[in-house]
């Protein structure tokens, strides 16, 4: 199962990185025709082999390694065909009204998307809420080519930067999650400095904001550059932006290739938590259900011995012994078991004080316990008191190590059962 999961996370790094070379490339491609002026055809046969590799790229992945594509074969073709036209408008046919195309591409993805959700409405499928915002950006850039190509057969007579308003809009909206980003990076590489956050966190952290800038602030040059150029015909950073592009491109893969591990790791961390939902930032997720013993050393690093946290993954093995080994039992519960032998009345007061505290949280002894820590495992603590605790300071309160995570657990109603609620990342 693990090894299933590691290879499902190296494809989607994949994906990503190519999802980003191929927009970059595109990019790239036209700003060479806006730098050296080569003849338009020129410049699509440029982008259908770019589309070429695309398509032989989609059908090995789906073929071979039986990737999800969707529909992103479909898309390409479409692509392809609106190219080609575009260069029969632009270069011999000037009056052809290539607009009447990009409306029935526009009904087509609606259907599409219509269909698409009828049927797992049908099936008492979800709509996810990923899909659901893929579905609408498609759309959306669907009417923002509707918009350029009205514009290039002169059916409307906006200005260059009216019409590419849909993409400004999407833009600025993945500018502000970027930005969002960019200040827990910060955050991130302060932690570092000071030793409250690891090496996969900072270097996956920072890869990832380089990333997420592929889709915000260059994207939204390369308009200004292209409406700029279309309004004044003229470049004013053209050349720069094209270097940019160029070395952005080799920083991003060189990066993924030294750091792969470091990254991996990173991602399943962000696949394992979910966002926060609370000031503590504890991630909301359902997890496994674990035989536990039901009186058990609440204080003991074997608390959770079945639990293995290594380089921020947190894994589950099932085991039928005991969790509680007998060599690393506190001092504590051993004078316990002795004073169990006693039979003096003031022996057996201590021996039910000593009992009705064993359940009890070891800070507050009120509340029941429901927090194991990670990575030394310790528990014995309740939610209420780890709050508390970590406000003042973010190590152990038993072995003092620096707390990175904390498990919030409740009993099933099997005896003996525990399940793991969430996972809190401390930050």
């Amino acid at each position: 199962m693990r090894e299933n999961n590691s290879t499902n996370v190296n494809m989607k790094i994949w994906q990503l990185m190519f999802l980003q070379q191929i927009s970059q490339s595109y990019q790239i491609i036209y700003l060479s025709y806006l730098i050296w002026q080569f003849d338009s055809l020129y410049l699509m046969s440029q982008y259908w082999m770019l589309d070429i590799f695309m398509l032989t790229a989609l059908g090995l992945l789906k073929i071979k390694f039986k990737a999800i594509v969707n529909n992103l074969i479909m898309d390409t073709l479409i692509g392809s065909v609106l190219k080609l036209l575009l260069l029969i408008n632009v270069k011999y046919y000037q009056r052809f009204q290539i607009q009447y195309f990009s409306y029935a591409v526009m009904a087509y993805y609606f259907i599409r998307v219509l269909v698409q959700n009828i049927r797992k409405i049908s099936n008492n499928q979800q709509i996810s809420q990923y899909s659901f915002i893929v579905q609408g950006i498609k759309l959306l850039f669907v009417l923002q080519i509707m918009l350029i190509t009205m514009k290039l057969t002169k059916t409307i007579t906006w200005n260059w930067y009216s019409v590419f308003s849909i993409s400004w809009g999407l833009l600025i909206i993945s500018f502000i999650v970027y930005f969002v980003f960019l200040l827990s990076i910060g955050e991130t590489i302060v932690d570092y400095v000071r030793n409250r956050s690891n090496k996969t966190q900072l270097i996956g952290g920072i890869w990832f904001s380089l990333y997420m800038n592929s889709f915000s602030i260059l994207p939204m040059w390369f308009l200004l550059e292209v409406s700029w150029h279309e309004e004044t015909k003229l470049s004013s950073t053209t050349s720069t932006l094209f270097l940019v592009l160029i070395i952005y491109n080799g920083l991003i893969l060189s990066g993924l290739l030294l750091f792969f591990s470091h990254i991996k790791l990173y991602m399943i961390e962000l696949k394992v938590s979910s966002s926060p939902q609370t000031n503590q930032n504890k991630q909301k997720q359902s997890f496994f259900k674990v035989d536990i013993p039901y009186k058990i050393v609440q204080i003991s690093s074997t608390y959770f011995d079945i639990i293995r946290y290594q380089k921020n993954t947190i894994t589950v093995h099932h085991s039928n012994q005991s969790v509680v080994h007998q060599k690393t039992k506190l001092k504590a519960f051993e004078f316990v078991g002795k004073t169990e032998q006693l039979q003096s009345p003031a022996a057996e007061r201590d021996l039910e004080l000593i009992k009705q505290c064993e359940d009890k949280c070891q800070i507050c002894y009120d509340i029941e316990p429901n927090i194991v820590l990670l990575p030394c495992q310790h528990g014995g603590i309740c939610e209420e008191c780890i709050i508390k605790w970590l406000e003042k300071q973010k190590n152990c309160y038993i072995c003092r190590e620096k707390i990175e995570k904390y498990l919030r657990i409740a009993k099933s109603n099997e005896e003996g059962k525990f399940t793991i609620r969430d996972i809190a990342i401390c930050d």
